[in-house]
């Protein structure tokens, strides 16, 4: 009796220890199939973060690639309308070449009859003789024609006007009187004057040569002739008109003599 009461207790502790000994063996069963798939899925996780920076490393060299391609194309854009400008600017400049080229065309043409002129006047000068010379007297530090002077002018005008490419030269004249720079200005004063007149009696500028000469060529002194009056003689314009010898006066080259208002 004492045996079979004690064989509940036996069975109950054995079942225990069995069941005991049962868990440990379910666990290390469970941990050696989990640890594999722990590991695959570490695995799997370790490639998809290789896959994430992988792609994220693709997009960032994208992005600097399509970078690089805008700043290429934005380059390429400002290349393009610099040639513009320059393509302009040198339209431009072609234009202005050819107006320059056009300009001197026409300029060698008038030189060219500028020379011809030039050579016939050279062939002229020769021919130029002296036809008449006058003197018109100025008073006393004064410039200005009187009606004496301005009759005279009258009589050279119309005497030159039938000559052949008649030449008129004018050169003032001072007593000794006064400092040597001002008797030079006031020759040319005087010779302006008559060239005025001249020119305002239709004798072309062209024709007349001025020149102010001061006290440097006085009038040769005549010993009957008081001091006064060789003074007088001194103040003065002398206009000489040369003219050529051959053939008649050309009309565009005559002088006309207009009717005194």
């Amino acid at each position: 009796m004492r045996l079979l009461k004690g064989l509940p207790v036996a069975i109950g502790l054995g079942a225990l220890i069995a069941l005991a000994t049962a868990g440990c063996a379910t666990r290390k069963f469970v941990r050696q199939g989990i640890e594999p798939v722990n590991r695959r899925v570490e695995e799997v996780n370790k490639k998809a973060d290789q896959t994430n920076q992988a792609l994220a490393k693709l997009e960032e060299d994208t992005q600097r690639g399509i970078s690089r391609a805008d700043e290429r194309a934005l380059t390429a854009d400002g290349k393009a309308d610099d040639a513009a400008r320059a393509a302009r600017q040198a339209d431009v400049k072609a234009g202005e070449a050819a107006q320059l080229a056009q300009n001197a065309q026409q300029l060698a043409s008038q030189n060219q009859s500028k020379l011809g002129d030039v050579e016939r006047m050279v062939e002229n000068l020769d021919k130029y003789k002296l036809v008449s010379a006058e003197d018109i007297l100025f008073g006393f530090n004064k410039s200005q024609l009187g009606p004496e002077g301005k009759a005279k002018l009258d009589q050279i005008i119309e005497g030159a006007a039938g000559r052949n490419r008649a030449v008129l030269e004018v050169e003032g004249f001072t007593d000794k009187s006064g400092p040597r720079e001002y008797n030079l200005t006031l020759s040319r004063r005087r010779a302006d004057a008559v060239t005025r007149y001249l020119v305002g009696r239709n004798v072309p500028l062209r024709s007349i040569h001025t020149l102010g000469l001061g006290s440097e060529q006085p009038v040769t002194e005549n010993t009957g002739a008081s001091r006064a009056e060789l003074r007088k003689q001194m103040r003065r314009v002398v206009v000489r008109v040369y003219a050529t010898e051959a053939g008649p006066a050309a009309t565009t080259a005559r002088l006309e003599a207009n009717p005194r208002q």
